[in-house]
């Protein structure tokens, strides 16, 4: 059960605008769904090498009241940096309380 002071942090879901420019390429950057009161736990970190450049991961896992709406193609932005929601939301419990959603920063940018 996740009680109401576990959730601390102030996050906002993001999704994706989908828009086409005259030439049919898409313009569409990130727009708010909603922003939540939610608990922030961060499960690991590394950093490795790619391309020739340093870069760095860290897994979140953010759990927030549930909502029907979120899906796996959003993103969370928590404490000014954006985390990909990787896989469906996982409605923890199985009683619509809250969802969970495991993160990702860095990797996809919600691609």
């Amino acid at each position: 059960m996740l009680a109401a002071g576990d959730l601390r942090e102030r996050v906002t879901i993001q999704q994706r605008a989908e828009a086409l420019d005259a030439i049919g390429e898409n313009t569409g950057g990130w727009v708010d769904l909603a922003t939540v009161w939610a608990s922030a736990e961060p499960l690991s970190g590394n950093e490795y090498f790619a391309a020739g450049q340093q870069q760095q991961t860290v897994d979140v896992r953010f759990r927030i009241r549930y909502r029907a709406d979120v899906t796996g193609l959003m993103r969370v932005v928590w404490r000014g940096d954006a985390h990909d929601i990787v896989g469906p939301p996982i409605d923890a419990g199985g009683r619509r309380e809250y969802l969970e959603l495991m993160t990702v920063k860095g990797k996809r940018d919600g691609r």
